[in-house]
């Protein structure tokens, strides 16, 4: 028997062996190696030519039937009855059983090929025999690490806040001055104390508002010693002035640095609280010396770190108000939104303008602590991490609002569809709970992306009569295929037997004729019926017609007459 290969469009035999062609012993293990084999788990057999004492290739048959290979430029064979190996896409002629196959090679390894004929394969390379190592070396490999995986999309993105501590310690390593000196020195604490002291006897000479009561020292002192005790009075009275003026001077300072130089005024303003400033350990004086070494935002302790604070004389304390409003909106139209929030928040301690402002400065993850921290406002806190694109912290306080729709959104603007619709679901049962059937198809349709359950939806509403004819247009609406269209308006107007309900049909139809499409006919005479239905209850009902066929002169008198009669 001789046999033939004939080309075939498929593989009818298994895929069993790889043939490399080449010469070159080199050239089959670079192969193997490209292959990712291990010599263990394969056999090899050499391939001779058709000229003598020339090698045409190998023949690799891996001992492993389910192992996926990337043969790469290589050939693969397919197996005939355990025994003939054949190449790809091809079938011996005349078919043989495996019986005969067997008898017809002896029992033996053959491969058929069309470069090289029928061989028989004999016994597998032996690698110890071929290569012939001399004291191998042993190489460590040193894989490297996997690489990251870079989408070919961007479905999502998001940042991830870090710390109110960290976003402070960042916010002074970027705003925070240089501590300076102040060249003229202030009150020292001894001067401090006596001038506590003097406005506790004589009062405030800088405030119009103080009285100066000559309090039960004054008068003891004169009484005890009539000579001496008044010079001392009047020395203390001079005393008290000239250390007025001096805190006074420090003062008016102030408020020139606010106008001309805010930036380094802040390191020295104090702040107002309702009581008109903060009070601190030293009541009496205003203390030019820095108050801020950093811009921290949510410092619990609002004083002084130095300390020190003041009560102002009335006619200043407007000024400084004044004044710290004039500084923010010029450190706004300078780009400074930090800075300003500053002053809101610690100077003026007005929170929603230092958040406002922050927000407006597209310091979002500043502008929602302060919201959370001391307005308590979770929604524009929210609504601050959802324009900062921290997704996830604005949809925990949705979440905490009942804001199901809104969670749903961002979850869906991240590409977490699955979470998004766990929301949607929420706000659809609500919905349909209160009746509300066709704002629930719409979430159905446009966000949780299901027709057929927007449609089942709007059926419901029309069916309980809620919001029937939004309901009902819809449905409709939303038939695309005309043959169904026709099927499903044939069904309500054949089943509806509610005279209220069967009237919006009506007005249904009317649009649906307007479209004036392949069912305009069908529509038409499906409304005539109805009108012939509804006309003994509703004479009126009878004009509709004219809705239908506007073009029917005859038509449209004889409704009119039906009407005057009707009424007669």
């Amino acid at each position: 028997m001789q046999l033939q290969l004939k080309i075939f469009d498929k593989n009818i035999y298994p895929q069993r062996g790889i043939l490399v062609k080449g010469a070159l012993l080199d050239t089959w293990l670079r192969e193997i190696r490209f292959m990712e084999l291990d010599l263990q788990n394969i056999d090899v057999y050499p391939i001779p030519d058709q000229l003598p004492n020339t090698i045409w290739g190998c023949l690799i048959v891996p001992k492993s039937k389910n192992k996926i290979i990337d043969i790469g430029r290589n050939s693969q064979c397919q197996l005939v009855g355990e025994l003939l190996f054949i190449p790809s896409k091809a079938k011996i002629f005349p078919p043989v059983s495996d019986n005969e196959l067997s008898m017809l090679l002896k029992g033996e390894s053959h491969i058929l090929y069309p470069e090289f004929g029928l061989y028989q394969l004999g016994k597998p390379l032996d690698w110890f025999e071929v290569l012939h190592l001399q004291n191998p070396e042993f190489v460590l490999v040193t894989e490297p690490a996997q690489s990251k995986f870079i989408p070919r999309q961007i479905r999502s993105f998001q940042v991830k806040p870090i710390s109110i501590e960290d976003t402070l310690k960042n916010l002074e390593s970027s705003v925070v001055p240089e501590k300076k000196n102040f060249k003229e020195m202030p009150l020292n604490l001894f001067e401090k104390l006596k001038l506590s002291f003097y406005q506790k006897i004589f009062g405030s000479k800088n405030d119009s508002n103080s009285q100066r009561p000559l309090n039960a020292l004054q008068d003891l002192l004169k009484n005890l010693m009539p000579q001496k005790g008044k010079k001392m009075v009047e020395k203390m009275e001079l005393d008290h002035e000239e250390l007025e003026r001096r805190n006074q001077k420090v003062i008016n300072r102030l408020l020139d640095m606010l106008k001309n130089n805010p930036q380094e005024a802040l390191k020295y303003a104090i702040p107002i609280d309702n009581e008109g400033v903060t009070r601190g350990v030293n009541n009496a004086v205003f203390d030019l010396s820095k108050k801020w070494f950093d811009f921290n935002f949510f410092d619990n302790n609002d004083s002084y770190k130095s300390g020190g604070s003041a009560i102002l004389p009335s006619n200043h304390l407007d000024q400084l108000q004044t004044q710290y409003h004039k500084t923010a909106e010029q450190l706004i139209k300078e780009g400074d939104y930090r800075k300003a929030a500053f002053v809101y928040l610690k100077l003026l301690k007005n929170y929603f303008m230092a958040a406002q402002t922050l927000k407006n400065g597209k310091y979002y993850q500043e502008a929602a602590s302060i919201y959370l921290k001391h307005l308590k406002n979770k929604q524009l806190a929210a609504e601050c991490y959802e324009l900062g694109n921290m997704t996830q912290e604005a949809i925990d306080l949705y979440v905490d609002l009942k804001d199901y729709e809104k969670a749903g959104d961002l979850y869906l603007s991240i590409n977490q569809k699955k979470e998004a619709n766990e929301y949607y679901q929420k706000v659809l049962d609500n919905l349909q709970q209160n009746q509300q059937f066709f704002k629930a198809s719409k979430l159905s349709r446009d966000k949780m992306q299901n027709d057929s359950l927007a449609q089942q939806i709007l059926f419901k509403g029309w069916h309980e009569n809620k919001d029937a004819f939004n309901c009902l247009n819809n449905y409709f609406n939303h038939i695309k295929d005309l043959k169904v269209l026709s099927k499903e308006i044939d069904s309500i107007c054949q089943n509806e037997t509610d005279n209220k309900k069967i009237e919006v049909l009506l007005q249904v139809l009317k649009l649906e004729f307007k479209k004036e499409n392949e069912l305009a006919t069908h529509i038409k005479h499906r409304a005539q019926e109805i009108v012939v239905k509804q006309v003994h209850h509703n004479p009126n009902i009878i004009m509709e017609l004219k809705e239908f066929d506007k073009n029917d002169t005859m038509l449209m008198k004889d409704t009119l007459r039906y009407k005057l009669n009707i009424k007669r």
